[in-house]
């Protein structure tokens, strides 16, 4: 930067724009002086920009600008910045920015999150015109859809936590948590529904779980966990410190704090760590019809409905159906008649290998959990069970985004 009489201000280190427009005006150029001061010179002050930015005014008469609120640093603020790429669901970092004039002035219009404008950026787009980078195009997103850093704590994101973000699904949300800082997640999952949050969750790492719970309100961590199921609940909440999981569910609703309480005290590499205690039982003297109504009207607290549970007054499983089998009956047939009684079940107290070996051997969709007397504890559905044999780094990924999908 020169000043009007050709003297040398310093060099350009940074623009400042005001967030308030849709598309923000330049209002200064902060220079790096060769005393190695920093200076904010007002636009009004510029001529114009280019490789050398020559000034209306002298060194002396520049009036330091006062950067304002609402107002940001491309260099600081922007670039190198992490947005949300809707198309490809994956985090991009913003490798430049582009501006444009309009009457005597410009505006902040876009941002570019190729690669082409991270050589631009560095001066080695001469050298990509060269060679074979040549044929990669910028990547541009408008500035329209970006949001500015005062609405969160990210340097730069996409307006699509309320009108866009919840159409990925929620293991494509998980894997862009997994790359953001804890405060940038907390600002996107913050952002999102208590169901939508709950489905998220459950697909995320427990380290990346637990940092997400911690930084949230109380308030907030129980609705969320009143849209999970209880074993996935209990999942997370026994990995939290003690007191933390105690004041959680403390401000549950009592019937849901103690479905958690309970799945809670079973050891987690044990078959009553890895059962859900949601499923459907009812008795032999039902028909088929009043077995469907009984279906309907409690189906929706359910998370996973293969088959349907036969027991005593006192909880004793005797037998089962799959749905199939319901459907097919004659409605005044009592379930007595065609439930299963030859039944492959597991000890709540049995390890975890011993439940995934069992239902690979016998193909079954869920495994009843009981106790020494026989009393139906719980399900293990086919998710958690795949969640045993797979590598830690898949558990979160295959068996909940494709296995649910396949068999609900």
């Amino acid at each position: 930067m020169i000043d009007v009489h050709g003297k040398k201000v310093g060099i350009l280190t940074d623009v400042i724009v005001s967030a308030d427009a849709p598309y923000p005006i330049v209002k200064a150029l902060t220079v790096r002086t060769p005393d190695k001061h920093t200076l904010n010179v007002p636009w009004t002050q510029v001529e114009d920009l280019g490789k050398q930015i020559p000034l209306k005014v002298g060194r002396d008469e520049v009036q330091p600008y006062n950067v304002q609120e609402r107002e940001l640093h491309l260099v600081g603020d922007v670039l190198d910045g992490q947005v949300i790429d809707v198309r490809g669901k994956r985090m991009r970092r913003v490798n430049d920015v582009q501006l444009s004039t309009t009457d005597d002035a410009y505006r902040l219009i876009g941002i570019d999150i190729g690669v082409r404008g991270a050589l631009r950026r560095f001066g080695m787009e001469a050298i990509a015109d060269r060679t074979r980078v040549r044929r990669l195009a910028g990547n541009y997103i408008s500035w329209g859809d970006v949001d500015t850093p005062h609405s969160g704590p990210a340097a730069v994101q996409l307006k699509v936590p309320k009108h866009k973000i919840d159409t990925f699904h929620a293991a494509d949300i998980a894997d862009i948590l997994e790359q953001l800082s804890v405060n940038d997640a907390l600002y996107l999952i913050n952002a999102l529904s208590e169901e939508y949050a709950a489905d998220i969750l459950k697909e995320t790492s427990p380290e990346r779980q637990v940092s997400l719970i911690e930084g949230m309100k109380t308030e907030r961590v129980v609705a969320i966990l009143d849209e999970m199921s209880p074993d996935d609940a209990a999942d997370l909440l026994g990995d939290l410190p003690t007191d933390r999981a105690d004041a959680i569910l403390g401000q549950m609703a009592p019937h849901e704090s103690e479905n958690i309480r309970s799945l809670l005290e079973y050891p987690k590499d044990s078959a009553g760590g890895i059962m859900t205690n949601e499923f459907i039982a009812v008795h032999a003297e039902l028909t088929a019809q009043q077995a469907t109504e009984e279906i309907r009207s409690v189906a929706a607290g359910v998370e996973t409905l293969y088959y349907l549970y036969i027991t005593t007054t006192a909880g004793t499983l005797v037998g089962a159906i799959s749905l199939r089998d319901l459907l097919l009956a004659r409605p005044d047939e009592t379930l007595a008649a065609f439930m299963h009684t030859d039944l492959v079940t597991v000890n709540e107290k049995d390890g975890q290998r011993d439940v995934a070996k069992k239902m690979a051997k016998y193909n079954l969709l869920a495994l009843p959990v009981v106790d020494d007397e026989k009393t139906l504890k719980g399900i293990v559905t086919v998710d958690d069970a795949l969640d045993i044999v797979l590598p830690t780094a898949w558990k979160k990924r295959v068996s909940r985004k494709h296995v649910r999908n396949q068999t609900r």
